[in-house]
């Protein structure tokens, strides 16, 4: 029988933490990707038994919520289930889980197949006899799932530079990684505030995928009430966008 979550060990380690000697947010969606991939061996569907049928996992939407940042060396516990089907997006929720049982990041993600020979968007029934579309556990960390992300309107938008997609972007499905994009972001924002303040909610949308050698134009925004947005445009086309709010 299958377990209802993904279940695992973990140390925070040093690479991760920030000046403030806490976890990075960012660092959590390198967690992330690493849990989903485990989660999806655990049900039987990873990319190597895809592959074979011509498809391969997609990361369209993550949200997070961080409650405290994880500190050096601390010990906690990551979970990650399938938590079900919608339309064409799978998804999968996390959580991390300090010594004391306490929780202190939720987060939930959306998923799609894609069909590695044309690049388009697949039929989740195409893996319906390998993964079950009913949820592996009923229990959500978020609700509701991870959000479309729009610029606010009448909100000021700066360009603030460029990054060229290069070798260490990239993973095994010939594009930038997703958990590359939420550092980009990070590195976006004014120095003295991602320092000096906590991130609280991290949304990003992947609305189109970065190949080698593509260069992804830089744009960020503030909304009135303070939470921060970050867009990378390659062409003129959005390839992601997300909103970060800090306490």
């Amino acid at each position: 029988m299958t377990p209802d979550r993904y279940q695992e060990s973990f140390v925070v380690p040093c690479y991760f933490l920030s000046l403030g000697h806490r976890m990075r947010p960012s660092s959590f969606f390198d967690i992330a990707q690493e849990l989903a991939v485990r989660g999806s061996t655990q049900l039987g569907s990873p990319d190597p038994v895809l592959k074979g049928r011509g498809l391969c996992w997609i990361l369209v939407r993550n949200a997070a919520q961080f409650y405290r940042l994880p500190g050096i060396e601390e010990k906690v516990v990551l979970e990650s289930w399938h938590s079900g089907v919608k339309g064409p997006m799978f998804t999968r929720d996390y959580r991390v889980i300090d010594a004391s049982g306490k929780v202190v990041i939720n987060a939930t993600s959306s998923w799609v197949l894609m069909d590695i020979n044309n690049r388009s968007i697949a039929k989740p029934e195409r893996i319906f006899d390998i993964m079950s579309p009913e949820p592996q556990c009923p229990e959500r960390a978020l609700q509701p799932d991870a959000p479309k992300i729009f610029f606010p309107r009448d909100c000021e938008v700066e360009e603030i530079g460029a990054h060229l997609v290069t070798y260490s972007d990239l993973d095994y499905n010939q594009h930038a990684n997703n958990a590359k994009y939420p550092h980009w972001a990070m590195d976006c924002l004014p120095v003295e505030l991602s320092t000096q303040n906590t991130v609280t909610d991290f949304v990003i949308n992947y609305n189109r995928e970065a190949l080698l050698g593509e260069t992804i134009q830089l744009f960020r925004a503030r909304d009135p009430e303070g939470a921060w947005y970050v867009e990378g445009r390659i062409e003129d086309l959005q390839s992601f966008i997300c909103k970060i709010v800090f306490k």
